[in-house]
């Protein structure tokens, strides 16, 4: 099947709700698919504040670091889509100060739109089954 112009936009003008129900019982965030270009940057958000440069070695990985960048990605990311699905700017500022529950499913949403956390366990998984190999 072609691919057509329209597909594309519908797909990215697509809305999810999701339920927040610490904030009243029908209160809902409305989110949208971050761009790709979005996605790109919270990556490069991620490896740079990670500190990992080129083939990581996971002996010299922080982990702390890399925990920190990897959340620091994950709310640049809500913030695109909260701006998006809600139609007003959101801030990472903002996105601290979302409740923690609801701040969890709201990434579990934006996760399942993008496959961020996905791509990452991937790369996870590719880099260790090289380290295998080397050591055979």
């Amino acid at each position: 099947m072609k691919i057509t112009k329209e597909m594309v936009l519908e797909g990215f003008s697509h809305r999810v709700e999701v339920p927040a129900p610490e904030y009243g019982d029908n209160a809902v965030f409305v989110i949208a698919p971050p761009s790709a270009s979005e996605v790109s940057e919270a990556k490069a958000l991620r490896m740079r504040l990670s500190g990992v440069k080129g083939e990581p070695d996971p002996s010299k990985v922080d982990l702390s670091k890399a925990l920190i960048a990897e959340e620091a990605a994950r709310r640049f990311l809500i913030a695109k889509a909260l701006t998006r699905g809600m139609e007003e700017e959101w801030t990472i500022e903002d996105i601290e100060k979302i409740h923690p529950q609801s701040l969890e499913h709201l990434w579990d949403a934006v996760d399942a739109l993008t496959g961020f956390t996905g791509e990452a366990e991937e790369a996870i998984r590719n880099f260790r089954s090289r380290r295998k190999a080397k050591r055979s």
